[in-house]
């Protein structure tokens, strides 16, 4: 009777046990995919190092897959297993054979759902815990490989995997490349509605365009993070205003900085984000020391410093000490000045350390080109050497025929040396070619976006009125196609056509300087508002150069300007 009662028992724990995987049951990975999520973070609290707490829900979780034949179920169940292994590992013996054996497995059944997770698991450990950022970023990058075999129905993480790679990509200093896939994941809707990652990867953008002083385009995007986290995430807002605040402060717009950075502080201590809180302490403290407010200033940088300490953030460091600096020697005291230039110069070179690790991927890729042109030295050095010998062994040989013979042979090798020097430069070229072409999308693109930038501002100016003084000054300080940047991308489109104006002087010698832009931007099919835009000029005076540019060349209607152009 008792061992009667003892199963009974057991029965019912398994029944309470399994009844929190009856959701997953018989379910595609988009339906399981909101109480996966729970399950991950609610059940399996990997982060509280419960381990055998932990494998207990993880074996349940396995023999209810094998109890009721889902293989996903199972295969999940593996999944954790090998992260817990992976976070359980310590710096002298980290683990990773679970998680590459399931990720082996995983592609041998062609499961390219489960393989796509593991890989961006795998980066993340290798990016948060081991810290080996090369291969992070190769796990990254098979990730999205694995990830274009799917479609956003069945695999629903899609936004995620583009937001790490663009994050990879943006610690690698990596700026337009990461704008390039932090885009391709606004592509595609976020996992849940209660996910921050859309406003992360908008902040992210903005940074990039921060570093990359398009400031117009990164107030744009971090504007949207505002217009979009208002209601829903509070300190996303003081995220994205201290970065509209850095912006202004970049600019030299001290005054208006300011009230950014003040709201970012003070949501960020709301939250307990010292770290954050610190970011905008210390430009503002930078302010008030270059407005002679020396007492004011130094409250704030000592307030940043002791919540950089709290916050262990120690990469802040590197702005914070050239700051004390600055202060104490506004102060007189040389040898505190001193001593925290020193340690500004310590914690760069600190930083720059930990950062030779992301630069790897970059420095390989900017030295192919002078590898290359190394490669091509060598072989000429050796096409030199290999004559040398053939002039020495013909003094010495006095056989015609053995002097015959080893001229074929060496005729034969220099031939061979010259078709790979004729490859080897043929491919720096087009190596050369590519990165041109690649500028100048990335110049185009820039120019097609303030375009687009310029017409919603024109847009909101109508519907609000043209008193609307801040969207005016918004309009003023989108930056057109000045004279030095019009160079710059002429030099980059004559690499790209190559002799496409000199031809173009030759057909039509008559042509103005506003023609010949104009063709230029037609060349690259650019629309009137585009070059309207980028010119500085109004869609009538596109029209009308356009109109002189038919009635000058006498084109006939049925022929294209594009038409004219592309046959030139």
């Amino acid at each position: 009777m008792k061992k009667i009662w003892v199963i009974i028992i057991y029965v019912l724990i398994a029944n309470v046990s399994w009844a929190q995987f009856q959701v997953l049951l018989n379910k595609s990975y988009t339906e399981k995919f909101p109480y996966l999520v729970d399950f991950h973070i609610n059940k399996v609290k990997i982060k509280d190092n419960n381990t055998v707490e932990n494998k207990s829900i993880v074996e349940d979780l396995r023999k209810f897959g094998l109890e009721n034949k889902d293989k996903s179920i199972t295969a999940e169940a593996d999944l954790i297993d090998a992260w817990i292994q992976c976070i359980e590992s310590t710096p002298k013996k980290l683990q990773t054979t679970l998680i590459d054996a399931f990720i082996a497995k995983s592609l041998l059944q062609k499961d390219y759902i489960n393989a796509a997770r593991a890989y961006r698991m795998l980066g993340e450990f290798n990016w948060r815990i081991a810290e080996n950022y090369e291969l992070a970023f190769e796990n990254y990058l098979k990730n999205i490989e694995i990830g274009m075999l799917l479609n956003e129905n069945e695999y629903p993480e899609k936004m995620l995997d583009y937001s790490d790679l663009g994050f990879a990509y943006y610690n690698f200093k990596e700026y337009n490349q990461a704008i390039l896939y932090l885009k391709k994941g606004l592509n595609y809707p976020p996992p849940n509605k209660k996910n921050k990652v859309q406003s992360d990867i908008r902040n992210t953008i903005g940074l990039c365009y921060q570093k990359l002083n398009n400031l117009d385009s990164s107030d744009y995007f971090l504007n949207q993070v505002l217009q979009n986290e208002t209601d829903r995430h509070e300190e996303w807002v003081g995220i994205a205003k201290g970065n509209l605040g850095y912006n202004q402060y970049l600019r030299g717009n001290f005054d208006q900085s300011i009230p950014f950075f003040k709201s970012d502080i003070e949501t960020a201590i709301k939250f307990n984000d010292f770290g954050l809180a610190s970011g905008s302490l210390i430009p503002l403290a930078e302010i008030l020391l270059k407005q002679n407010k020396i007492g004011e200033s130094e409250l704030y940088v000592l307030k940043a410093k002791s919540y950089v300490e709290i916050s262990k953030q120690t990469s802040r460091y590197e702005k914070l000490y050239p700051l004390l600096s600055k202060l104490y020697t506004a102060k007189g005291n040389k040898h505190l000045a001193q001593l925290y230039l020193d340690s500004a110069l310590i914690v760069k070179e600190l930083n720059d350390n930990k950062f030779n690790n992301l630069l790897i991927t970059r420095a390989q890729q900017k030295n192919e080109s002078s590898v290359q042109k190394e490669k091509i030295k060598e072989l000429e050095s050796e096409k030199k050497s290999k004559l040398l010998q053939r002039n020495i062994v013909f003094v010495v040989l006095i056989s015609l025929l053995l002097i015959s013979l080893f001229t074929y042979k060496q005729t034969q090798k220099r031939h061979k040396q010259e078709q790979l020097i004729k490859d080897l430069s043929i491919d720096q070229k087009q190596r050369e070619l590519k990165l041109a072409e690649d500028q100048l999308l990335s110049f185009s693109t820039n120019i097609s976006e303030k375009a687009k930038l310029l017409e919603e501002l024109e847009t909101q100016l109508q519907i609000k009125g043209n008193s609307d003084i801040e969207l005016i000054n918004q309009m003023h300080q989108c930056t057109l196609l000045n004279d030095k940047q019009w160079n710059d991308f002429r030099l980059l489109f004559e690499k790209v056509h190559a002799g496409f104006l000199i031809r173009l002087k030759e057909k039509l010698p008559d042509l103005t300087p506003a023609e010949i832009r104009f063709v230029t931007l037609a060349k690259l099919q650019f629309t009137n508002k585009e070059m309207a835009s980028a010119l500085g000029i109004s869609h009538q005076t596109i029209r009308v150069t356009a109109h002189r540019f038919r009635k000058k060349l006498n084109l006939s209607e049925d022929i294209t300007i594009l038409e004219l152009i592309n046959s030139i």
